[in-house]
């Protein structure tokens, strides 16, 4: 009886008392949270297009050691890296086309679409302390509100503010498979809702009247959700009800939809730690995107096998390892690209232009080389077949006709001999290779041309391979 007559006259029940501090306090961290997803995404996206473009420089850098090496073992081996690294660098884009920039943009508006649901009511709830009324309890009903600073409530983090793309968090720490593991994980045992009745209520958490906001009876005819559906409001003079934090990101009759569709939204966004943007790894023989280069290269119908496969990879790559990808990468990256290119202010690596604009300037520039190159190896082949053409004898046993029988192609009528007729044969002194054995030698001819353009290349060369050094070829009889 003492205890009573000690006890305020105005002690509200539960029902109508502030929420408490690990309650509340959850539903900050939990609105942090989701305020940092609109700059996760951007951050995974940026990610994505850095991997995407780090496949592109692959691409270049490997089209330009190709050319370096046109002509020698090492500029198929450029070709075949340059194909995968376009096929790598065509999926990424093809992945962000076609899926993850939809689902960066659908997490991102979920996420913000249920902070909002939740920070409308918490800043109001926030705003109330006097001395009747406290909606967020720090101790108990009698004591005060939490004190708001920038971006905190209390000492949590509550940024009550729109989220931006701009902030580019790294990782969501507290939105997992599991849920939103921020939220106060026992919420059926006593008084852990709200606090337990004191001289300060919350009416707003109750609809009832007199306890409530409602003014002669319940004024709501059913159960109502605020922040999201994480909190119901009940139409009876009862304690609210508060989704259980491992529920809030279920399907669980229609309740927290805001909640659970912005989980899902956020499971399913893109990460670049996963595939295709993540590298391929084992032997090079065995990754998926290399087998679909080399299949689309080498093989004719049916498919190539596994054994012609892996012997093309020995072939190419002088192995299967993937050690020799990263040989190959170092042999790239050490290529001197003379100052002037691309306008270069100094002599420069591969390995230090990683600028898209430069490198494609880098591999017009040694294109138009090789184009000038082979320009000049063509005339010299048709000038050396020319001249093989007008020194060398007809086919004198083809022409029946004396008329046709001519010195300047090197016959001779024989009509002195009555015993064999009048026919044209081959002056003395010459020869009458076959075609065949002339077309040998342009091919052969052609061959060493090759070869030859691809060690200027390679040794960079470009101006010293004049007609002194194509001169060498001449179109040999066999």
């Amino acid at each position: 009886l003492l205890l009573i007559a000690a006890a305020p006259s105005h002690v509200q029940p539960a029902s109508q008392s502030a929420l408490d501090k690990g309650l509340w306090e959850g539903i900050c961290k939990a609105t942090a949270e989701l305020n940092k997803v609109p700059g996760t995404m951007t951050h995974e996206l940026t990610q994505i297009l850095q991997k995407a473009k780090t496949m592109r420089r692959g691409e270049l850098k490997a089209q330009i050691f190709g050319l370096r090496h046109a002509g020698t073992e090492l500029a198929k081996r450029a070709a075949v890296m340059a194909a995968y690294f376009g096929r790598r660098h065509n999926q990424m884009l093809a992945m962000l086309e076609t899926k993850d920039t939809e689902k960066a943009t659908d997490a991102a508006a979920k996420a913000a679409y249920l902070q909002g649901r939740i920070d409308d009511p918490l800043h109001l709830l926030a705003a109330v302390d006097n001395t009747n009324n406290l909606f967020l309890a720090v101790t108990n009903a009698a004591g005060s509100k939490p004190v708001k600073t920038e971006g905190k409530l209390g000492d949590v983090d509550c940024p009550l503010s729109a989220p931006s793309a701009k902030n580019k968090a790294a990782e969501l720490s507290g939105i997992t498979e599991a849920g939103f593991t921020m939220l106060k994980t026992d919420v059926s045992g006593l008084n852990a809702k709200q606090v337990a009745g004191g001289t300060k209520k919350c009416n707003l958490l109750s609809s009832v009247q007199k306890q409530g906001f409602g003014e002669t009876q319940a004024a709501i005819s059913t159960d109502h959700e605020i922040l999201g559906g994480y909190i119901t409001i009940k139409n009876t003079n009862t304690e609210i009800d508060v989704s259980g934090h491992d529920k809030t990101h279920t399907e669980e009759r229609d309740k927290h939809q805001s909640w659970t569709v912005a989980h899902a939204a956020i499971m399913v966004s893109p990460k670049h730690t996963t595939s295709p943007y993540i590298n391929e790894t084992g032997e090079i023989h065995s990754r998926s995107d290399m087998t679909q280069v080399l299949q689309a290269v080498y093989s004719a119908k049916p498919p190539i096998t596994q054994t012609d496969l892996e012997n093309k990879v020995i072939e190419i790559f002088q192995g299967k390892e993937a050690k020799k990808l990263q040989d190959y990468e170092d042999a790239v990256n050490q290529v001197t690209i003379p100052a002037g290119v691309a306008g270069l202010q100094t002599d420069r690596t591969l390995a230090a232009v990683n600028d898209e604009d430069k490198l494609i300037a880098i591999r017009a520039f040694y294109e138009q080389q090789v184009s000038a190159a082979y320009g000049k190896m063509v005339a010299t082949i048709s000038e050396a077949s020319n001249k093989q053409t007008a020194t060398s004898p007809a086919d004198c046993g083809k022409k029946l006709k004396k008329v046709d029988c001519k010195e300047s192609d090197g016959c001779k009528c024989n009509s002195t001999d009555k015993s064999e007729g009048d026919f044209c044969k081959a002056k003395a002194g010459t020869s009458n290779p076959s075609s065949r054995n002339r077309r040998w030698s342009c091919r052969n001819n052609t061959r060493e041309m090759q070869r030859e353009i691809g060690r200027c290349l390679q040794e960079g060369s470009w101006l010293q391979m004049g007609w002194k050094k194509m001169q060498r070829f001449q179109f040999s009889r066999q």
